[in-house]
């Protein structure tokens, strides 16, 4: 089946909007949470003619729906007269004061959320031309849609979401493993206004400071590339997202909006990650999922009483490994997890079990000192040492580049050597590996198959003069095209 953004949107309706009804879309969002969704309406007029026909609470911002069928109803009397959103996240009543009294009524304001559900990504084309976007940045708009779900599956967080076409663009609603309570704030009945505190106000910015930043910042580093953007509004609490099986009524005509994917399992340490940033906003720049790592990650963690679970741990009790510089790149790696794990420490019975086990098992003393928090867990220093010794990496190799390329290199083998009759690249020494590969990379061009064969086969060659031929069919077996197909 063709990409739905190739499709005429007649076609696409059919393949692709029309899988996927309004009660599987509420269901996914409600989550058996018993919750009020709100249909942002930008028409005062439609607002209450469609409240009053249906029944339903309303607000100068929309009228607000309870089930699959409420929602449904709204979309068949509203969708051929104008725009409509939903509202991303939950509402609840709140305190507004008016002429008639104070009460708790329904709005489209942040003190309406009742919690934070989901991470929202709005992705548009860039152009400010006043039209309808082309099928290519509708595709461009897919493919950053898709590096950046690629880079949330590092962590699993890229197993509950919906891909959502918004007519102009793509948006993600990315599911949250247990929904963040938004806290209640108190109402000065005589000043008709809220009194806002720091727990609201972080909690309303740990999205948008946090991880959405993060968000931001990968996707820029694709805008000349895809001339497509992450709109930076996206992330606000409040915010509204395109309403499937609706019209976007812009630029003279509309264009329809529809569900191209659903994805319904739980991104397990997704509200964690947020969570632990939320005492201090500023340790985001510590830790970066889509950027270089600095902090670690819930997953990384060594847990009571299963300290011999934890993949580093049982990578050295399971690995016959050298003993040149086990301690310098294993050991205090794995000290530096032991530091930045909440409530572990060097005197506990399952870290002095789990140095004693290691002890017997390399034979040799593990100095208990932890490091200075200048140093930081780094699975690349792990990998390092594995690709120096020959052995599997622990971890994935190279996580912070990102898009995958067919440079044309993936069918080369090492029998193609054999009957390979071009020169070897001459490589300098003192080098290692990653530096020779950096190097030669620059003499590979995107979408050039010819040519990058022969790069990969004479860089191979230059290798075995330099490296060995045991060592370089390892390189060539574990890292090369891992390292030449991305960027």
């Amino acid at each position: 089946m063709e990409p739905w953004y190739e499709l005429e949107e007649s076609e696409r309706i059919k393949l692709y909007y029309g899988k996927h009804t309004i009660k599987e879309f509420w269901e996914w969002w409600e989550n058996k949470q018993s919750s009020f969704m709100e249909v942002r309406i930008k028409d005062w007029e439609v607002i209450k003619e469609t409240a009053q026909k249906l029944s339903l609470p309303y607000s100068p911002s929309g009228v607000y729906v309870h089930n699959h069928v409420q929602l449904k109803n709204v979309i068949a009397l509203v969708r051929n007269k104008t725009t409509c959103w939903f509202g991303v996240n939950p509402r609840r009543r709140n305190w507004v004061k008016t002429k008639a009294g104070t009460f708790k009524d329904f709005g489209g304001k942040d003190v309406n959320v009742s919690e934070i559900r989901f991470m929202f990504i709005d992705i548009d084309k860039t152009s400010s031309e006043k039209r309808p976007a082309t099928k290519h940045e509708l595709k461009n708009a897919d493919i950053l849609a898709n590096l950046i779900l690629e880079r949330l599956s590092n962590e699993e967080w890229n197993k509950g979401y919906v891909k959502i076409c918004s007519g102009n663009g793509v948006q993600l609603l990315i599911k949250l493993d247990f929904p963040l309570r938004t806290p209640e704030l108190m109402f000065q009945d005589d000043k008709g206004e809220y009194v806002f505190n720091d727990d609201f106000e972080t909690l309303k910015e740990v999205i948008r400071k946090g991880i959405g930043e993060q968000v931001r910042k990968f996707s820029r580093k694709y805008k000349d590339e895809l001339d497509v953007q992450v709109d930076k509004a996206c992330f606000n609490i409040g915010r509204v997202g395109a309403l499937p099986q609706t019209k976007n009524y812009k630029y003279g005509g509309f264009t329809w909006r529809g569900i191209i994917e659903i994805e319904d399992n739980p991104n397990i340490g997704l509200s964690d990650y947020i969570l632990s940033k939320v005492d201090d906003l500023k340790l985001y720049k510590e830790k970066n999922v889509f950027q270089k790592s600095r902090a670690i990650l819930p997953f990384e963690r060594l847990k009571k009483g299963k300290f011999m679970e934890h993949t580093l741990v049982k990578y050295m009790m399971e690995t016959e490994l050298p003993s040149g510089m086990r301690n310098n790149y294993l050991w205090f790696q794995l000290k530096c997890i032991v530091r930045d794990s909440p409530g572990i420490e060097t005197n506990s019975s399952d870290f002095r079990d789990m140095r004693s086990k290691l002890e017997a098992k390399l034979k040799t003393n593990l100095p208990s000192n932890l490091p200075d928090k200048k140093f930081s867990f780094e699975k690349d220093i792990v990998n390092k040492f594995c690709i120096e010794n020959m052995l599997p990496p622990v971890y994935e190799l190279w996580p912070n580049k990102t898009l995958y390329k067919d440079m044309g290199i993936n069918s080369i083998t090492w029998k193609h050597l054999k009957i390979f009759d071009g020169d070897s690249i001459k490589l300098e020494q003192g080098t290692g590996i990653v530096e020779d590969m950096k190097e030669v990379k620059k003499q590979m061009i995107y979408g050039s198959s010819d040519i990058n064969c022969k790069v990969l086969l004479s860089f191979t060659k230059g290798c075995i003069d330099k490296y060995g031929e045991q060592k370089t069919k390892y390189f060539f077996e574990t890292i090369f095209k891992d390292y030449f197909t991305r960027t």
